[in-house]
């Protein structure tokens, strides 16, 4: 540590001033900040201490109560295109990008590195532009520090997902639950499949995106992850993953084509849960179809008014039925009626189209199926077979008995 004349001894200066005082002193400058305002470090010193032998200019660094925000810019040569290997010969442009890394002096430091874009020239190649990449500190498409994710690596590895989020909060390191996770290796999946195969589609983005989970039904483990659920993807690993000789699936058709082609020997069921699911499915559309018939009729002759709904939601019913069919009578369309009652379309045509009998028939139907209240009983009334690991060979837990906790996903 230089004094502010370059010259004498620097504990010389800091005889006169406090403890808090020291922890703010800089380097390079020697001079005293209050301990609430931030400091402005010089670029040199940085450079050798943080990024030794890297491409990298310092321009500014600025210490706060918590960060310590470096401002810095690429210097190294043209890179070479990440796909064709050649060299960048022009510019396209320059952008900003925040790289977190290592915590310094209990600071979280997060450097604001300012990287070019360079042109591909070559004409076969498929890419056109890309992004110089500073060798030992950033990735493609990575917010975080070589030595950063390998600090979040071995976290992970060590303590999980929530355990390690609160670790890395208390060493300042930028760590979040799926983060941590996401720097897991994937684990091996194995080269035959499961005597028992279940496959299953789920959503990475519901009504965008789907993909297909393939467990060990015996095991109760997940086996593989598909990207998507086309029959040419489950068939592709099934023909190179063989040995399957049950194949537990729901009702969709790709599933359906991708094991007669692949593993035409295999034995298809469906798994409980979706039959009692599509059973119960099928019992209340049939129910609903058959309403008027299973409604006790009213008398031919007789003059009595329906009963007035007793319930809040009832009363609110009926009233929306009276607003609409008034508003329709007066020959607005179901856009206006919509706005004027702030309802969408698709509500206001229900309630134009139906009776109020109807409505309110629906309505006495809501909540929690009743059939599933039974259904979830049967297992109990009849001695059927339970495959190992499925839903309903767990014992059955109620909601006193779950432990409630913060939400996740």
């Amino acid at each position: 540590m230089a004094t502010r004349d370059g010259n004498g001894d620097p504990d010389a200066e800091l005889s006169g001033t406090s403890r808090t005082d020291r922890r703010h002193w800089v380097g390079a400058d020697c001079r005293t900040v209050p301990p609430g305002d931030h400091v402005v470090m010089k670029a040199e010193t940085l450079e050798e201490v943080l990024f030794p032998g890297l491409n990298l200019v310092v321009r500014q660094a600025v210490v706060t109560d918590d960060n310590l925000m470096i401002d810095a810019a690429g210097c190294g040569p043209p890179g070479t295109c990440p796909q064709c290997q050649h060299p960048a010969a022009r510019i396209h442009s320059r952008y900003w990008r925040q790289v977190a890394g290592l915590p310094v002096g209990g600071h979280r430091m997060i450097v604001r590195l300012r990287v070019r874009r360079f042109f591909c020239d070559q004409g076969q190649c498929r890419r056109r532009t890309f992004v110089e990449q500073v060798a030992s500190l950033t990735e493609p498409r990575r917010r975080c520090s070589t030595a950063a994710r390998a600090a979040m690596k071995a976290v992970a590895v060590g303590l999980g997902g929530r355990p390690g989020q609160r670790l890395c909060t208390e060493l300042r390191l930028h760590g979040r639950r799926t983060a941590l996770l996401g720097q897991l290796p994937a684990p091996a999946v194995p080269t035959r499949a499961p005597r028992i195969l279940g496959i299953d589609e789920f959503a990475f983005r519901r009504g965008r995106t789907y993909g297909t989970v393939l467990v060990d039904v015996e095991a109760s483990r997940p086996v593989d992850v598909l990207p998507d659920r086309e029959t040419s993807t489950v068939a592709s690993w099934l023909l190179e993953h063989p040995g399957a000789e049950i194949v537990c699936r729901d009702r969709l058709v790709a599933f359906t084509k991708a094991t007669s082609q692949a593993a035409p020997d295999a034995l298809e069921v469906a798994d409980r849960w979706h039959l009692l699911q599509n059973f119960s499915t099928a019992v209340e559309k049939t129910c609903r179809r058959h309403r008027d018939c299973l409604r006790q009729p009213a008398d031919a002759d007789s003059d009595q008014q329906p009963i007035a709904p007793q319930s809040p939601l009832l009363d609110r019913i009926g009233q929306r039925h009276r607003e609409v069919n008034e508003l329709a009578a007066t020959g607005m369309s179901l856009s206006a009626i919509g706005r004027r009652l702030r309802l969408d379309r698709k509500t206001v045509r229900r309630y134009r189209n139906k009776d109020l009998e109807g409505l309110l028939a629906s309505a006495q139907d809501r909540g929690h199926n009743q059939l599933w209240r039974s259904v979830t009983r049967v297992p109990e009334r009849h001695s059927w077979p339970v495959w190992p690991g499925t839903a309903l060979s767990q014992p059955r837990v109620t909601s006193r008995e779950c432990p409630r906790g913060p939400r996740g996903r």
